[in-house]
C-alpha cells in the first residue's frame, strides 16, 4: 500500500514538473491562494474603513468593482493572447 502511494506521488510530481501547462496552472493556483491569504491578513489587521462615512464606503465599493472589472478584462485579454500565440 505504501509503495502504491509513493508511486502515485512520484507520478503526480513528474506530471507537474514535466508538463508545462499543468505546472503553470499549479503555480497560478498557488499564487492565487497566497494572494488571498495576504489580502485576508491585511483586512483583519487593518483598521481601514472604520472611519469612513456611508458615502465613503459606497464610493470604495464602486472603486473596488471597477478594479475587479479591469482585472477580469486584463485576464480575458491575456488568455486570448496566449491562445492566439499557441495557434
Amino acid at each position: 500500500m505504501l509503495k502504491l502511494v509513493i508511486a502515485l506521488a512520484l507520478i503526480g510530481a513528474a506530471t507537474v514538473l514535466f508538463i508545462r501547462r499543468t505546472r503553470e496552472w499549479l503555480i497560478e493556483q498557488l499564487k492565487g491562494v497566497s494572494d488571498l491569504f495576504v489580502i485576508l491578513l491585511l483586512r483583519f489587521t487593518s483598521q481601514f474603513g472604520s472611519e469612513l462615512t456611508e458615502d465613503g464606503k459606497a464610493e470604495q465599493n464602486l472603486w473596488r468593482e471597477q478594479r475587479l472589472r479591469n482585472l477580469r478584462g486584463l485576464a480575458l485579454r491575456s488568455r486570448e493572447r496566449r491562445e492566439n500565440e499557441t495557434k
